[in-house]
């Protein structure tokens, strides 16, 4: 029974070669393009550009680091604040984050303080003889400007104030109602 060639059935039609014959078939090549390889630079060649271009890369990276460092360095100092620089020739307004805004010469000190002299902030003035203050404020109450150093804990007439403490600060103009009554109360 083993000399007898054995036959199978292919989804339901008959073959008659027998089923070593039907895989020993050859298959053609499929082509997929016809365009032409590139052609690569040898090992050599790829070597000696990365060899050009390694000292090219470090010294690049060093530069960032260096650049970096002497922009941290002038952060951390206080000379670089990233916004308006303070013009020393003008008042400033200084806002701070629980909502009081302080006037006066602002400085850069070292650390984390700003320096601020000759202060002034603001006060809203009502009428004492008012009986609902509420309407009184609403109705057009009067702010005036106060020096630092009338209170009665009696404080002198500098603040160092908290960087994180400051949202913003301002230049003012010379002939802003603020910087002139700052220049009227200095000149009295």
């Amino acid at each position: 029974m083993d000399n007898i060639p054995r036959r199978s059935i292919d989804h339901g039609q008959r073959s008659s070669a027998p089923q070593s014959a039907q895989m020993a078939q050859p298959v053609p090549p499929v082509s997929v393009s016809s365009a032409p390889q590139p052609i690569r630079p040898s090992g050599e060649k790829v070597a000696k550009k990365n060899r050009r271009l390694k000292p090219l890369l470090i010294g690049l990276l060093g530069l960032i680091v260096i650049v970096g460092l002497i922009f941290g360095g002038l952060v951390v100092s206080g000379k670089f604040t990233g916004g308006t620089a303070i013009d020393s020739s003008k008042y400033q307004a200084v806002f701070l984050s629980n909502g009081q805004v302080y006037f006066g010469k602002l400085q850069n000190s070292s650390g984390e303080y700003l320096k601020l002299t000759n202060v002034f902030y603001l006060q809203t003035k009502t009428d004492p003889t008012a009986q609902n203050p509420q309407t009184t404020a609403a109705a057009g109450s009067n702010v005036e400007l106060i020096k630092l150093g009338s209170e009665i804990h009696g404080p002198e007439d500098q603040m160092l104030i908290s960087r994180s403490q400051v949202l913003f600060y301002e230049n003012l103009k010379p002939d802003g109602r603020v910087s002139q009554s700052i220049s009227n109360y200095v000149k009295k």
